[in-house]
């Protein structure tokens, strides 16, 4: 009796299992077949992407290098001052 049971719960998984594969096999192939457009598409977004990314990187690159110049210039122009105006010309060096 137990192993007529067991077999007729084996069938009726099987027959569970044969009934969501029918329901979801078509699912599977539209899936699969969307799988195409998304590798068809993928590359070219990469590669607009890489070279967005590349571009921002080099144009805030240049920002960079010609803010420090700035800062650069300005320091020494703010040094030249300081160092104008703690020592007037002709006046002695330092004393100790």
């Amino acid at each position: 009796m137990k192993l007529l049971i067991r077999l007729s719960i084996l069938a009726l998984a099987a027959v569970g299992a044969h009934t969501l594969y029918e329901r979801l096999r078509p699912r599977v192939s539209e899936a699969i077949g969307s799988g195409n457009v998304v590798a068809d598409t993928l590359p070219p977004a990469v590669r607009d992407a890489a070279s967005t990314v590349r571009d921002a990187s080099n144009q805030a690159a240049h920002d960079v290098t010609d803010a420090t110049r700035q800062a650069a210039g300005d320091l020494v122009n703010e040094l030249e001052d300081a160092v104008s105006a703690s020592s007037p010309p002709g006046a002695a060096g330092p004393t100790a």
